[in-house]
């Protein structure tokens, strides 16, 4: 399978059955919807007000949810993310769409209460920072907007430091005169602040003022009308009613916690209603019929158009897109393949001319991912948990693609841990030789079966830790074979393209080249044959000929040919070396992988005594394999997708496509189905 052909459809139908139609398409999840340009007799229908809306109650129903979550949040196990959305008919669904406004009534009380806390709260945290700013004038006993009387001057406010009431006296009096006196009191201090009551007569109330000006002397920014503590007191009660407001409005969210798969529900019917009256804004309309157009996957056409024909009075025409139209993707893969279209979707969709990259890319991610993690025990928890998920709780979507790819990672991550011998790092031979006195794990084992089954401790193959040039050499080869696959493809597309000339010139001499160089550079890391070492050199030599003299045919004289020629010479030669070296990642994370969880076991049996080495084995292998596991997961996906994205994609994929996007049921919480 691969890139589904389109076709344009177009329908024409009376506007009494528009609603049953769209309905019915909406059900399909089978036409992308295309806008139809206004023409005389047809217009397009007006629905930005209706979808606006829409919005609102839509954005109502989820900010009821929010609420429902944060104050009862519904109690969830770890395996709800993978179990398929409840079932509803047509039939249901149309019935318990007669609930939607008694239940967007219960979405405004939910919506209603969130609001009355949020306000609440607001305003106990205003009321606190007032507190926090009475209280060191509590000892006050009038109103710290007090100036005196008739014969006085009061000054009531705040100084930068920390004074008493002697300090403060001789301070303010290195500014005054002896004639001028005054009385202060320290309401409060602290180390940065004083809150202080200074008393004199009128007539030197201009220089004590000034006195107080100098040392900082300042104003209190919300002076009480009242002494201090009537405020206080005030702000206390208001806080104590406020927090039983919040109290009363949280118990009212709860007691409609009881209503969520109603709100759930409303939530996805004006999702579905959105959505609906959207595509409607798509069609044109005339007195009497709408038009409707889109694109349909060329598989489902016929059926779609018989269903059609059954169901409404239409007329309709079904047809090739022109050639330059914006056609949407569909890609269709056998489940293998489908698992990996996430991965290529995050890159970007197959553009118009693009080969459908995922059936050649997914042998190569379970092969890479499974050498990178190389773990047989990881593998099989990975194999065991994400088949339990894909066979129990049958996940469907992107969930499903998402659980079959980690599946088949974890078989691929088993099928190597299996050849190199890492179950859990080397945990086996160190029980054997730790617990069971048997040194050598992988002998023992030949003995017993009579053969020899295992060849370096108990590895099907070899230890990578034992023998890293041999991976490396190994890993290198990899890398060539996917490049050279990835190059491959690069030549189908160019053929198919009706470009024989470039997928010849462009093609063919860099796997002369590159192969020549391949077997030039093995005898840097291994011993080579002389007769393979001349073979590998004449190849260098055609190769880079071919390339010097191909590449620059675009040029009109010889000397742009030449000279292209040479760059394209240097850019195969440095291009590829990086694109080859890149693929070192796969020594380096395997090695990490198996590394570490050799340590982790080294860990746990350091203690002489077997029973205390084996009390402390136990939660040493357990919590750090358990976070070896999760930090080289996430590597090893972070690179696996790098060598595709980067290594094998830039040989023959463009992207730039629009990913298919049908008119359907878009919901998150329920799954609409035909009635039987």
């Amino acid at each position: 399978m691969a890139k589904l052909k389109m076709k344009y459809l177009e329908i024409a139908a009376p506007v009494t059955q528009s609603k049953s139609i769209f309905d019915y398409l909406q059900l399909q999840n089978v036409i992308e919807l295309a806008q139809i340009e206004q023409t005389e007799g047809l217009v397009s229908l007006g629905t930005e007000r209706t979808v606006a809306n829409i919005e609102k109650y839509y954005d109502t129903a989820a900010k009821a949810l929010k609420a429902l979550d944060k104050y009862a949040p519904e109690k969830k196990g770890l395996t709800a993310a993978f179990k398929p959305l409840p079932e509803m008919t047509v039939s249901e669904y149309a019935a318990k769409c007669e609930e939607a406004d008694e239940i967007l009534g219960v979405c405004y009380d939910v919506c209603e209460g969130e609001k009355t806390i949020s306000e609440a709260k607001a305003q106990i945290a205003r009321n606190e920072a007032a507190i926090d700013a009475v209280t060191p004038w509590l000892p006050l006993d009038v109103s710290m907007k007090y100036q005196g009387t008739a014969s006085t001057a009061a000054y009531i406010g705040t100084l930068p430091a920390e004074y008493s009431a002697e300090s403060l006296k001789e301070s303010l009096a290195a500014y005054l005169a002896d004639e001028e006196r005054f009385e202060c009191e320290i309401v409060s201090s602290s180390e940065n602040r004083s809150c202080v009551f200074v008393l004199c007569h009128r007539e030197c109330a201009e220089q004590v003022f000034e006195a107080l000006r100098s040392i900082g002397f300042s104003y209190p920014s919300d002076p009480t009308k009242h002494p201090p503590k009537v405020r206080y007191e005030r702000l206390k009660k208001e806080n104590e009613r406020l927090k039983e407001k919040t109290e009363n409005a949280v118990s009212e969210i709860k007691s409609l916690a009881g209503r969520r798969s109603d709100i759930e529900f409303v939530s996805d019917y004006f999702s579905v209603r959105r959505d609906k009256y959207k595509a409607l804004g798509m069609v044109a309309a005339g007195n009497s019929m709408v038009i409707i157009s889109g694109y349909v996957p060329a598989n489902r056409a016929d059926k779609l158009t018989k269903d059609l024909d059954e169901k409404f009075d239409v007329a309709w025409s079904l047809t090739d897109p022109a050639e330059d139209a914006d056609v949407p993707v569909l890609l269709q893969n056998r489940p293998i393949a489908a698992s990996v279209e996430p991965i290529t979707e995050m890159y970007d969709s197959p553009g118009k001319a693009d080969l459908d990259p995922n059936p050649i890319m997914a042998f190569f991610y379970f092969i890479f991912f499974g050498l990178m993690l190389s773990d047989a025990g990881y593998g099989l928890l990975m194999t065991i948990g994400c088949g339990i998920a894909k066979f129990k709780f049958k996940p469907q979507g992107k969930m499903k693609k998402t659980v079959d790819m980690y599946f088949w990672c974890g078989l691929a991550t088993l099928f190597w841990g299996t050849l190199f011998g890492s179950w859990f790092g080397d945990i086996f031979e160190v029980i054997a030789s730790q617990f069971m006195g048997i040194p050598d794990l992988g002998a023992h084992l030949n003995s017993l079966l009579g053969f020899n089954l295992f060849k370096d401790g108990i590895a099907l193959w070899f230890q990578p830790v034992n023998d890293p040039m041999k991976l490396m050499i190994y890993s290198f080869l990899f890398g060539i074979i996917h490049l050279f696959v990835g190059l491959g493809a690069s030549f189908v597309k160019m053929w198919k393209a009706d470009n024989k000339v470039g997928a010849i010139f462009d093609v063919i001499p860099v796997y002369i080249f590159v192969t020549g160089f391949a077997v030039i550079g093995s005898g840097v890391l291994m011993e080579v044959s002389p007769s393979v070492q001349s073979a590998g050199k004449w190849l260098l030599i055609i190769g880079s000929a071919l390339i010097v003299l191909t590449s620059g045919r675009s040029s009109k004289n010889i000397v742009g040919k030449f000279g292209l020629g040479l760059y394209g010479l240097y850019n195969t030669a440095s291009g590829w070396l990086s694109d080859i070296l890149s693929y070192s990642r796969l020594l380096a994370l395997g090695l990490c992988t198996g590394v570490i969880a050799s340590v982790i076991n080294t860990l746990g049996t350091m203690p002489e005594n077997k029973i205390i080495k084996a009390a402390m084995l136990i939660p040493v292998f357990i919590f750090g394999h358990a976070v070896n596991m999760a930090i080289n997961l996430i590597g090893t996906y972070v690179h696996t997708n790098r060598l595709q994205y980067v290594e094998f994609f830039s040989k023959f994929y463009e992207g730039g496509g629009r990913s298919f996007t049908p008119l359907r049921n878009n919901t998150k919480y329920i799954q609409i189905k035909e009635d039987k």
